[in-house]
């Protein structure tokens, strides 16, 4: 509302002696002032309130944020512990397979092994290529070789001249 001039006056006088009726303007200067500086204060405390309020809204608050970030976590520990789960399996799996194997070899080794001793055994000690000697310690058990060693010594004693 703006204030009109003193020279609106007369015309509104002028209007109501023709008998038109119209709008007297009446000075208030101290209610207009007081009315228009309520206004200016309840529109600056409106600004503030929803200044405070959008502030309070954009502030984050840590319930929320730490329930946001365990949502967030549980697929990520979910994603770990699948692959964590896996490699285990995975290395079980792998040790497995590995003792298998070396039970396999073993197996496969001492069979070698029984049939060459079974192919040496019923070979001869001979052997077709000339100039190779094939020897094999012979199989006394331990009476026998004290028996045996004992009169070697007494023939070699009783033949001084050796």
């Amino acid at each position: 509302m703006s204030q009109q001039s003193e020279e609106c006056l007369p015309e509104s006088a002028s209007a109501e002696q023709n008998g038109a009726p119209g709008a007297r303007i009446l000075h208030m200067k101290g209610r207009h002032y007081d009315l228009q500086k309520a206004i200016q204060q309840r529109a600056q405390e409106s600004v503030e309130r929803e200044a405070a309020l959008d502030h309070e809204q954009r502030r984050p608050k840590p319930l929320k944020w730490a329930i946001a970030l365990l949502i967030a976590a549980i697929p990520i520990a979910l994603t770990l512990t699948a692959a964590e789960a896996f490699l285990r399996v995975f290395h079980k799996y792998l040790d497995v397979t590995v003792q298998t194997a070396n039970k396999q070899a073993e197996e496969q080794a001492a069979a070698a092994a029984a049939a060459a001793a079974a192919a040496e055994a019923q070979a001869p000690v001979t052997s077709d290529e000339p100039g190779v000697v094939m020897l094999s310690p012979l199989l006394v058990p331990p009476d026998q070789k004290a028996q045996q060693a004992a009169p070697s010594q007494t023939s070699q004693a009783a033949d001084p001249k050796k």
